[in-house]
Parts: structure tokens; sequence; C-alpha cells
């Protein structure tokens, strides 16, 4: 089996690197109002620097207005960022943001672009083979997506450890893993969010909560503006599946 990179996606960055990773996720995927500022993010590169790790900066789903302001702080942090680097786009229109600073970057695609079928529901189902095969692929399991990716020089997506398994990819493309939390759904509203103006959310941003619901015994969490399950079950086919890479959260959500 070819050698697994583990990652961590930290937010509060630790005086002494977790063992056992060579890789730091930084920022946020889901929630642009957890995204950090440059300054902020340019400490966390170099921590990675003085840690011996890569640095992959993660940017969240966009709005028109968030869309300006990601592309202020890429113009600032982007240019600091070694050949390496990556850079996870959660929204499309970040990618053009990207390539606009820097076309030598990296660029993955984050989760929340995956298409994955995720409710906890489909674990009660009675599934033929063909309709599980279908619950366990995402957007990028047909040629067509495989083709998109390539003309945009994309050669690696992030999933969530799904209950119901997951499909292999096709040899073109490299997957990361993301466990245990594993999104659910996404909204741009937040219970905890104070108003409109960025910057005011607190750090971390209000009371992780849990949710039960009589349709499925698999338990919810609420972490801002997303829900999560914990699948805390490694994939043993990892290889078959093209994952190379595991991203431990270590807290749910966008690190905190």
């Amino acid at each position: 089996m070819a050698e697994l990179e583990h990652a961590c996606f930290l937010h509060d960055l630790p005086g002494e690197p977790p063992a056992g990773c060579s890789r730091l996720y930084y920022g946020a995927e889901f929630c642009f109002w957890r995204l950090s500022s440059p300054e902020k993010i340019l400490a966390a590169r170099e921590w990675t620097r003085n840690a011996g790790w890569h640095f992959t900066l993660a940017t969240p789903v966009l709005g028109e207005d968030e869309r300006l302001r990601l592309e202020d702080i890429l113009k600032k942090v982007l240019p600091e960022l070694d050949a390496g680097d990556e850079v996870l786009v959660s929204d499309w229109g970040a990618l053009e943001l990207v390539r606009a600073v820097r076309d030598d970057l990296i660029v993955i695609l984050g989760r929340a672009l995956s298409g994955q079928k995720r409710g906890p529901r489909i674990l009660d189902m009675m599934l033929t083979q063909e309709q599980t095969d279908y619950f366990q692929r995402g957007s990028w399991h047909n040629r067509d997506a495989v083709e998109l990716l390539d003309e945009q020089r994309i050669k690696r997506i992030e999933q969530d450890n799904l209950l119901q398994g997951l499909a292999p990819l096709s040899d073109t493309l490299k997957s990361s893993l993301h466990l245990p939390y594993a999104m659910v759904t996404s909204s741009r509203n937040c219970p905890f969010h104070p108003g409109n103006e960025f910057g005011s959310c607190p750090t971390p941003c209000g009371e992780i909560f849990t949710l039960r619901t009589s349709e499925t015994k698999t338990l919810l969490y609420q972490d801002g503006n997303t829900q999560f399950l914990c699948n805390e079950h490694l994939p043993d086919n990892l290889q078959e599946l093209g994952i190379d890479r595991v991203v431990v959260h270590p807290w749910m959500g966008d690190g905190h």
C-alpha cells in the first residue's frame, strides 16, 4: 500500500505539533465568518515551516460580498506561500481568485463540492447493490466530471467518511478523507451569528449541541451553520478507493 499521509485540521495551534502528522489544514470550509485574518493565516504558515509540515489553506463557501473579502485575503496571503502549499476551495468562485494571484499553487476541491449523499437515514433503507453503489458516489465519480477536473488541473478532492461507505475514484484522482466528523448539511443561516458585521463572531462561535430525531438512530451535531455526524471507522480499502491522505479533526467544524 502507498504511504498514507496524515493531516490535522486545527484553528488554535499548539506549542508542539501533534505526533504522526505532516500537514496542517488551516482556515474554514463552511463558514466565512470563521476564516482567519491574513495575519493569522501567515502565522499558521510559519508554524508549519517551523514544524517541518506542509500547509493547506481551507477557504469556505462564498456569497458575493464574501467573495470580495476573500479576494483581498488571498492577495495578501498567497504570495507568501511555498510552491508545494495547497489551497482548498469550497466554492467554484474561489478558483479564479486563487489562480489570478498564484497560478502555480496546488488547488484541491473541498467537501462542500463533493456531492456526496450524506443523510444517515440511508443506513435504514433496503437497497439493491446498484442503489448502494449510487449512494456511495459523489460528483467526481463519472468520466465527464473527471475530465472537467483535469482541464482545471485539479488532481485531489476532499471527501467525508460516509456511513454507507464510498465508491472508488478514477485512477487519475486522489482523495483526502476527513474524520471523525462528516458534514451532513450546511446553511448560510447560523443560530450563533450575532449580526451582519464581518469579524463579529465569537471564537469559538457558540456551544456545539446535539440533535436527535425519530427518523434515525444516528446522533447529529450542530456546530455553527453546519451539521455533522461522527464516524470513527476508517475504511479498510483506502488504496482501492483512491484515498492517500487522512485529515483528522480534533474539534468539529472549522477547527474550533
